[in-house]
């Protein structure tokens, strides 16, 4: 577990015109390790319009359903997790998506 990943939980905001929209919330760095995604994820996930970048494997207690992620300086959107039998380690796959690269 080699790798840090920045958790960005999701925070509610009202704008100036009075709509809801969603902002960036706590951040909280966890320790793990980086995988990639299988060729059949990537796949299906492409004919769907997703961008499937990579898988990120750590301890589930650090994760609390966080929707957004950054590693290395690159914001990616949790997609999916996956809770590994017989072990305490969950898997966070991450798509780069438009519009939260940036924020």
């Amino acid at each position: 577990m080699d790798d840090v990943l920045v958790l960005i939980g999701a925070d509610i905001q009202t704008n100036d015109l009075l709509e809801q929209v969603e902002g960036d919330g706590t951040r909280s760095e966890v320790f793990g390790r980086v995988e990639s995604v299988a060729r059949a994820e990537w796949f299906e996930g492409g004919r769907e319009g997703m961008k499937p970048a990579l898988v990120f494997i750590t301890p589930a207690v650090n994760y609390s359903g966080e929707p957004k992620a950054e590693l290395h300086g690159v914001r990616y959107r949790i997609y999916r997790t996956y809770q590994k039998r017989d072990t305490d380690e969950v898997e966070l796959y991450l798509e780069e998506k438009a519009g939260v690269a940036n924020g």
